[in-house]
């Protein structure tokens, strides 16, 4: 877990953690199946086809960008969301990992 940097807030926009790329879409699905909004938010951008080909961006050009991508889940994580919440998505997290 990050710690917080001192005098600093959240934003509380998203919460990301770094799964197997292997197994990645079937955690997504799994944690989706019990109601977790869980989702693919951040991917390496040069692999998507307006990059591709109006710039002539591939495989391999950014590998960190692309292990990063291929690792990615977005947790939910807003003001509102209370402990028990986040109890249940640790829980299941736990769970499919």
């Amino acid at each position: 877990m990050l710690k917080a940097v001192p005098n600093s807030k959240h934003a509380r926009h998203m919460f990301t953690i770094l799964v197997d790329p292997v197994r990645r879409n079937d955690i997504l699905g799994n944690l989706q199946e019990k109601g977790i909004g869980a989702a693919v938010n951040y991917r390496a951008i040069h692999l998507l086809k307006y990059y591709r080909e109006k710039f002539g961006y591939k495989e391999g050009d950014f590998p960190v960008a692309e292990d990063i991508g291929s690792r990615t889940i977005t947790l939910p994580l807003y003001s509102k969301l209370r402990g028990n919440a986040i109890v249940y998505i640790s829980e299941h997290i736990k769970e499919c990992c």
